[in-house]
């Protein structure tokens, strides 16, 4: 293959990717907004559209009527609303088995774990101030209302999760199981929430059931 043909083929491959020059950094990209979210990256504040670039250690911010959804590069995917704040302190999904850990200090937010977290060992860790929720191949909802200092987590998949501070854990087996973690005690015993709730949870990935 000659040079020109050889860097014709670089470019195609870089352009069907999706990630272009910026991939060293990028290690996700915004697929849809709705309001105004942002990003602090560094000491900057940077606002977000369809196509933005995501890199570690930035943290996700979303204001009361604000949705934001990302796609990092296995396919894995995190949607926010309802003033979260989200950083992505960790990101493994080169190697197997692959690792994500998110740090939280309020709002609302899902975590669907992509094609790396298939393999055996892989584990999506979120630190929150009341508890650590920890998980393999992941589909779950988190509500953290800081006024009622409070997180309800959400099975919404199949994969064990479990949620643990120094008080005990709660460990959700089943679809639609939910755990409620109040400042100073150990997380509830799962609870079943009724189907019009499951449904409603499913179909809307950013609404969960009150505290």
């Amino acid at each position: 293959m000659n040079r020109a043909l050889l860097v014709l083929a670089l470019l195609l491959s870089a352009s069907a990717c999706g990630w272009g020059a910026d991939a060293e950094s990028a290690i996700g990209r915004v697929r849809d907004v709705e309001g105004k979210p942002r990003v602090i990256r560094g000491d900057r504040y940077l606002e977000l559209g369809p196509g933005s670039v995501i890199e570690l250690r930035d943290s996700l911010i979303t204001g009361s009527f604000d949705k934001a959804e990302v796609k990092l590069r296995d396919g894995t995917i995190i949607r926010a609303s309802g003033d979260a704040q989200l950083t992505i302190q960790e990101y493994v999904y080169r190697e197997r088995p692959a690792k994500l850990r998110l740090t939280s200090t309020g709002g609302r937010y899902g975590v669907k774990t992509g094609k790396s977290f298939n393999a055996a060992g892989s584990n999506l860790e979120i630190d929150t101030p009341f508890a650590i929720i920890f998980s393999g191949k992941a589909d779950l909802l988190v509500e953290h209302d800081v006024d009622a200092a409070s997180i309800i987590v959400m099975q919404l998949g199949s994969d064990p999760i479990r949620v643990t501070n120094q008080f005990g854990e709660a460990e959700l087996l089943h679809k639609g199981e939910a755990s409620t973690v109040r400042f100073g005690l150990l997380p509830s015993p799962p609870v079943q929430p009724g189907e019009r709730e499951l449904r409603d949870a499913a179909e809307s990935p950013l609404l969960l059931l009150d505290p």
